[in-house]
Order: structure tokens, then sequence, then C-alpha cells
């Protein structure tokens, strides 16, 4: 896509309108408007590098909401066993992990694969890579 960039205040604007771009505007080819940023005084295009970096912030965040909502569900469960211990009363906390083996083995479960995840987020070396991996759970 065709932007055009300028500075005012301190401040970026873009459009892809050259008739709304004042003539000190610059003629950028870019993918989204996100891959243009003003650094040190320069307005320039991000690196691949960066994007890169950037997008793996975004689908790491978007893999923490995604697991917080998949464990949300049996929080409760954590707390009944929390306050047990809190407590000291140790025979309930282990009938409270007997009861819910289920769930904690879910959430052990998520944990893991959140991990594997977070790995493979991280060690993406491409945009197209990193776009290719799918959140979602089982």
């Amino acid at each position: 896509m065709k932007l055009y960039a300028w500075v005012e205040n301190e401040q970026l604007f873009t459009t892809e309108d050259k008739n709304l771009a004042p003539s000190n505007a610059i003629e950028l080819e870019v993918e989204s408007p996100d891959d243009v940023v003003y650094d040190n005084g320069q307005i320039r295009v991000k690196t691949e590098a960066e994007k890169l970096e950037e997008e793996k912030r975004k689908k790491l965040t978007e893999l923490k909401n995604y697991v917080e909502q998949l464990v949300k569900p049996t929080d409760y469960v954590i707390v009944r066993i929390a306050e047990a211990q809190v407590r000291g009363d140790e025979a309930e906390v282990e009938r409270l992990r007997q009861r819910y083996a289920r769930q904690l083995q879910q959430r052990e479960d998520i944990r893991q694969w959140n991990e594997q995840m977070k790995q493979a987020i991280r060690n993406a070396k491409t945009l197209d890579e990193l776009r290719q991996i799918e959140i979602r759970y089982g």
C-alpha cells in the first residue's frame, strides 16, 4: 500500500490519500500504516525484526488472555484448596485434591500446553511462521 507520512509537532501522521497529505509528506510503500514509525527525528518503515518482535508480543498477549479464559471456570477449585491450606486442614486439602483431580489435571495440561505455545511463539523466525501458529487448545 502507498502511504504518505509527515510529522507535525513531533507527532506522526499518515494517510493513503495524497490529496490529504501536506507537500512535505514522504511517500512510503508499506503493508500497514502500523509499519511506519517516527524514530530519532526520522520517519521510517519498521524493520522485519521489529515487526516480528511486535507480532510476538501481540501473540503472547493473545495466548495469555486465551489461557486465562480456559482456566477461569476452575479457579474455584484452587480457591477452595487454598482456603483449606490456610486453615491448616490437610485432610480437607487432600479430600479436595482427590475430588477435583480431573479439574486439577486439566489445569496442569493447559499450563503445559501454554508453555509449549509460548516457546513456539518465541522461536518463530519469520512473520509467516508466527502467523501460522494457531492459538487453540484441545
